[in-house]
């Protein structure tokens, strides 16, 4: 199954027009995406098409997470060797159209700024705004385009295990129970084999069934009762951050 098959669904009219918008106005502005601290230390970026988060993030996630990249230097991931890589033969780049959410951490941005000597314009927009605003020494970068909810708490479960450590915790108990249930091995063995997940993948799986969706058709599972164990426990620590602020 290829990647534009689980997320065509993503596609609105506005994200089309905004798409071909993009198109005729190919720089990227500060107009084309909004940014909201969700929880304390998270900031997200939310752009209008997944053309233009892609151009933003690829290089950073790919740094961040990528196997095909591992223990390379982030100036050895330019766009040639990155079309030479997920380019089909027809042309068409999966990645750009359809990848619509990304996560990173405060150590990847840093040791990917420090250590790229060209940012792309889009690129630059985003280190700027997190620059500017990110100043605590830990944080979590999330990124997604549109709205959907489903995409939005995907991310969002990445940036709260990562800043929260009792609710990492309790993911990570969860995770040890469902790894007894046969729909965990389909989940690691189609994020490792398809997905390209080497590592954290476990972290991947909790994400999955916090965000209830596309298991189905992603997976072939319905592990609905599961999907409740790590929403509640989601919804829960998400909304004892949020009290916490006011």
């Amino acid at each position: 199954m290829k990647i534009k098959d689980i997320l065509l669904e993503r596609w609105t009219a506005k994200t089309v027009k905004d798409y071909f918008d993009s198109q005729e106005n190919n720089k990227v502005t500060r107009k084309d995406f909004t940014v909201s601290y969700p929880i304390d230390g998270c900031i997200l970026f939310r752009f209008n098409t997944v053309p233009d988060l892609t151009r933003a993030f690829f290089r950073m996630a790919e740094y961040y997470e990528g196997s095909l990249y591992k223990g390379s230097t982030p100036n050895n991931i330019d766009m040639a060797d990155f079309l030479d890589n997920f380019v089909d033969r027809k042309g068409e780049v999966d990645y750009f159209q359809f990848w619509d959410g990304f996560n990173v951490t405060d150590k990847s941005f840093k040791a990917w700024t420090a250590k790229t000597e060209k940012l792309a314009q889009a690129e630059k927009l985003v280190v700027d705004v997190v620059k500017q605003h990110m100043k605590q020494k830990r944080f979590s970068i999330v990124a997604d385009a549109g709205n959907n909810a489903d995409t939005d708490r995907h991310e969002l479960f990445h940036a709260l295990y990562y800043l929260n450590k009792d609710y990492q915790t309790q993911v990570n108990q969860l995770v040890t129970e469902f790894q007894k249930d046969p729909d965990y091995k389909i989940m690691s063995k189609i994020l490792n084999s398809k997905l390209d997940y080497k590592k954290n993948t476990d972290e991947e799986i909790a994400a999955y069934l916090t965000a209830g969706t596309q298991l189905e058709m992603v997976f072939g599972i319905r592990p609905k009762s599961w999907v409740k164990k790590f929403r509640d426990v989601f919804e829960s620590a998400l909304n004892n951050q949020q009290e916490a602020r006011k």
